[in-house]
């Protein structure tokens, strides 16, 4: 009965956080969108997750940019929504991306205020101020990326140094993940040691995808009633973040031990799908350091 209530639990959270990831009126999420995309990029994302484990995920990520707002998110769990499937359920894992599996985070650029940006990744989230948030440095050199004639930049952000190739034909001052700030879109980009990239593999002019951020408590990460995120400090999101890939059953209850639902949890375990969590002690390779 305990492994059954516990079961349950988990599934209702998966649902519930994979919610937050949704965003066009095409899937489960019936919400209105607050935007649509005029402009959609691809992009291959590579990523070394911890430095306990040398391989590297790769996961397609969509840039949808709108006339007011842009998205960043996963292609896989956006199809995984749209076949109506459970994010994190066996038959979830039958997508048709083959070689490719999705990471938890998207990235919301003015909404739902303009001139910011909120990074999300599960239930944590963070805020920036779009201005100034980058500071680049133009280089010289050029190369084409799928058709379009880009330039080089480079910057220093948050314990990392960043090259991106961008393209000034592209008039949005937009890019995969946070990258903005620069005279055209960024098309790829890469850190200086090699653990974290982004190479464009299409561009779609007029997709007409809905640019939304979930709303009206459909992620516990909203507050009931509000547009508004939950947002966490950097340092606390760091945190959290580094915690997830160390020790997932302190993550778990971290998250969510204030839930009177977990009072089936006793001893102060963690279990999924009715099985203790074990501590990996992985450390955590986050974009910034």
């Amino acid at each position: 009965m305990l492994k059954r209530i516990i079961t349950v639990f988990t599934l209702v959270m998966l649902i519930v956080t994979g919610a937050s990831c949704a965003g066009s009126e095409t899937q489960k999420n019936t919400q209105k969108a607050d935007d649509y995309a005029e402009l959609s990029v691809t992009y291959e994302v590579v990523a070394q997750q911890v430095e306990e484990v040398k391989r590297k995920d790769k996961d397609l990520m969509r840039l949808d940019i709108g006339r007011h707002a842009s998205q960043f998110r996963s292609v896989i769990i956006e199809w995984v929504f749209d076949n109506g499937l459970l994010y994190g359920s066996p038959t979830s894992l039958n997508h048709p991306f083959k070689g490719y599996t999705w990471l938890e985070y998207q990235v919301v650029k003015n909404l739902p205020k303009a001139g910011y940006m909120y990074f999300t990744h599960g239930r944590i989230s963070t805020r920036d101020k779009i201005d100034g948030l980058f500071e680049w440095q133009l280089l010289e050199g050029d190369t084409v990326i799928c058709d379009y004639p880009c330039k080089k930049a480079k910057a220093e952000f948050r314990g990392r140094t960043w090259t991106v190739w961008y393209s000034p034909l592209l008039p949005y001052s937009d890019g995969p993940w946070k990258f903005c700030g620069l005279p055209g879109l960024v098309l790829e980009a890469h850190e200086a040691e090699g653990k974290l990239a982004f190479h464009c593999k299409e561009i779609e002019k007029d997709t007409g995808y809905g640019i939304v951020l979930v709303k009206q408590n459909a992620s516990p990460m909203l507050r009931k009633g509000s547009d508004l995120l939950d947002v966490y400090r950097p340092e606390r999101a760091r945190e959290l973040m580094m915690l997830e890939k160390y020790d997932p059953a302190a993550f778990f209850m971290a998250m969510h031990g204030e839930l009177k639902t977990l009072k089936v949890v006793g001893g102060g375990k963690a279990y999924k799908n009715g099985k203790e969590m074990k501590a990996r002690h992985h450390t955590a390779i986050l974009y910034e350091k």
